[in-house]
């Protein structure tokens, strides 16, 4: 994949922005994707914005994520329905690079054994960085114990943040959310300059 990737910012109603969006790829059979950055768990900058999405206020600014070949689509069609629509383009950045930190534990060998091939075969262009290391233990004391109990036979703990282009860290984000073992944080976007 490792195509570009832009943000637009579009000021106006959440639910107006998201509907003209995805009627207008429908309507152009546009087979790109449209990321809408509150639905990813993205850290959108500024603290107010963050505590409005975590009170489930919505803002009138929506952040999307276009590919590189779609966003000037995207940015004329805004531009054309600014004044009967009441939908402004704010801000429109190239995204060089996404990231996002984690950490997992495993109490099965089993379980670990997966975490660790999750890890060890990233999608091209991914990387983990800071000090990703897996550490294991084995305590013969906490066989038979029960699976919510504070001894464990085995035990699987690494952590770390995991950076690349844009598309590779988002869907690899949407993939590690269905192990419930992996802690995720929030994805910060890299901007061009």
């Amino acid at each position: 994949m490792n195509k570009s990737y832009y943000e637009v910012i579009v000021e106006g109603s959440v639910d107006l922005i998201k509907g003209f969006m995805l009627g207008f790829m429908e309507g152009r059979e546009i087979k790109g994707v449209a990321i809408f950055e509150e639905e990813q768990h993205i850290k959108i900058e500024g603290k107010l914005t963050q505590l409005m999405r975590l009170s489930g206020i919505k803002g009138k600014r929506v952040h999307i994520i276009v590919g590189a070949g779609f966003y000037k689509l995207v940015n004329d069609a805004f531009e054309n329905v600014k004044d009967r629509m009441d939908l402004k383009v704010v801000s429109v950045r190239e995204i060089t690079d996404a990231c996002f930190g984690f950490h997992y534990k495993a109490f099965k060998k089993e379980l670990g054994k997966d975490l660790k091939g999750l890890f060890a075969g990233l999608p091209e262009g991914l990387r983990i960085e800071g000090d990703y290391a897996p550490k294991e233990s084995l305590m013969p004391e906490g066989k038979g114990i029960e699976s919510y109990a504070p001894l464990h036979e085995y035990e699987l703990s690494a952590g770390g943040e995991i950076r690349g282009p844009a598309r590779e860290a988002l869907d690899f984000y949407r993939k590690l959310e269905l192990h419930d073992m992996v802690e995720l944080g929030d994805i910060k976007l890299k901007y061009a300059d």
